[in-house]
Parts: structure tokens; sequence; C-alpha cells
């Protein structure tokens, strides 16, 4: 999170930024050192309880004597963005096109980790189960965005991770989204698997979020849904919600 508020921070005329999730209210914040835990929430509150009366995507403007601020609101996040009157909002604009869904998707696994148990036993998590795993959420995945987007970033995460988890290259996605063993090759056994197939799936997941309003990384849970118990006690979902963005 301090990544994506310092890239905020460093567009020209920004002073400060404070993202809050909406649904835990909890603050996230960069804010030049003087500001006390009092400052912060009385700037905080205020702008929680104006984001909580919509959910609608909105962005708003606002212009002082001393300086120019904007207002981000989404249905997971609201992110407010304080500078001085040299506020470069064009540049804000272009940083924050990027980085206020980036905001969301954390917050949005954020929420996905509270709800999930702690004792997990990882020893149900065979190659086998986790890919059938890939194969449920990839159809449900269709069902909402179609076969074309899910072949394509099912594919590309894959790809993207080869490097990280080589046994990756042994998984063939054919052109109606589904993932296979390539005849030949032995199921992985690693200790990395259980944490492979997390990745992929949240990769997976986020660049669908990243091109359609269709899905959001906190769908994992409904896409998911029949294998959901097994899932949980392996700690797949906690280790989906601690993969970075």
């Amino acid at each position: 999170m301090n990544k994506i508020l310092s890239n905020i921070r460093a567009v020209h005329g920004v002073w400060g930024t404070i993202a809050i999730d909406k649904k835990r209210a909890l603050t996230y914040q960069m804010l030049p050192a003087n500001f006390e835990d009092d400052s912060v929430k009385e700037i905080a509150v205020p702008t929680l309880n104006l984001a909580r009366t919509s959910d609608d995507p909105m962005v708003i403007d606002m212009f002082f004597d001393t300086g120019r601020a904007r207002l981000y609101n989404r249905e997971e996040a609201v992110v407010l963005v304080l500078g001085r009157e040299d506020l470069n909002l064009d540049m804000l604009g272009v940083v924050c096109k990027e980085a206020i869904p980036a905001i969301c998707r954390r917050f949005a696994k954020g929420e996905l980790a509270d709800n999930n148990p702690r004792q997990y036993d990882p020893s149900g998590a065979s190659f086998e189960f986790l890919l059938k795993a890939i194969n449920i959420l990839a159809y449900n995945a269709q069902q909402k965005i179609g076969a074309y987007l899910v072949t394509k970033h099912l594919r590309n995460a894959k790809d993207a991770l080869v490097s990280d988890h080589q046994f990756f290259s042994t998984i063939s996605v054919d052109n109606n989204g589904v993932a296979s063993l390539i005849k030949g090759y032995p199921p992985h056994k690693g200790d990395d698997l259980l944490n492979a197939f997390a990745h992929w799936a949240n990769l997976f997941v986020s660049n669908c979020a990243s091109s359609t309003d269709k899905l959001k990384p906190g769908d994992i849970l409904e896409l998911t849904l029949e294998i959901k118990s097994k899932l949980e006690l392996t700690g797949f979902y906690q280790l989906y919600a601690d993969q970075g963005i």
C-alpha cells in the first residue's frame, strides 16, 4: 500500500494522501510527519461519511484559497488527495488511473483474508485438486466475462509465473480456458505448490478485473463456491489475499 500511495504522493503539487477501506473503516495515509492521529481522524471521518453515501464511481475536485484536493470514491475505497495550488490534476489523473483500482483490489483482498480461518491444513492441496480449483474458477469466470477473456488471462497469468514456478510450463490452457497437465509430465509435488496456484488465481482474477468491471478480486469466494470449504482449510484464500499487486 505504501508503494501505491508513494506513487500518488510523487505527483507534482501533492502533499498528502489518505486511502480508506469503506467496509472495514481502515485508514492508510501518507501525510506530513507533523500530522498527529487526531488530525488524521478529523480528515478521515468526514471523508468516509461522505463516501459512504454512495458506491457509485465518483471523482470530486475541490479548490481552496491555499490549495486543491481530489476525492476518488469507489465501492471499496475512498481516496483523498491533498495538494498545493500548483497540483497537476492532469498528471494526478494519469497516475490514479492505475493507483485507485490497485487500492480497491488491495482492500477487496484484505476483506477476503479477514473472513478466513487461521488454522490451516495444506496437506489436502494436491496438484490434482488445485488444478481442479483453477478450472472451476475459470469455468465460473466464463459465465461472467466469456471464454475469450478467461482463456487469454488464464494463459498470460500462468506464463508470467513460469520463471518463479517452473512446473507451470507442464500445464497447458486450451482454447476453451481449460487447464490440464501436459501428457508425459508428472504432477508437481513441491513445497511451492499451494502458493503457486494461489498466485496464479490471484494474477488471473486481477487481470480480469483490470479489463472488465464484471469481476473483482474479492469474487474468488463466489467463483470457487463449490469447493470453498476445502480450499479454506488448505489456506488457499489467505495466500490469494497475501499476493501483492
